[in-house]
């Protein structure tokens, strides 16, 4: 499984509460998405990204 440390995106704070996520998922194609200079360690307290959770679940 591709798990790797949770971070987020430094834009989620400009979204809605209930949009902000966060991934831990190396093959998450939303998380792969963000540049490295625009990611932060952590989850900050956002729910799990639903791919990330998915793939997770599935052990991928």
């Amino acid at each position: 499984m591709p798990k790797t440390a949770p971070f987020y995106s430094v834009n989620e704070a400009s979204k809605p509460a209930e949009k902000r996520v966060h991934h831990d998922n190396s093959a998450c194609a939303t998380g792969r998405e963000i540049p490295v200079n625009e990611r932060r360690s952590g989850t900050n307290g956002y729910r799990l990204c639903l791919d990330c959770k998915e793939r997770d679940d599935k052990g991928q």
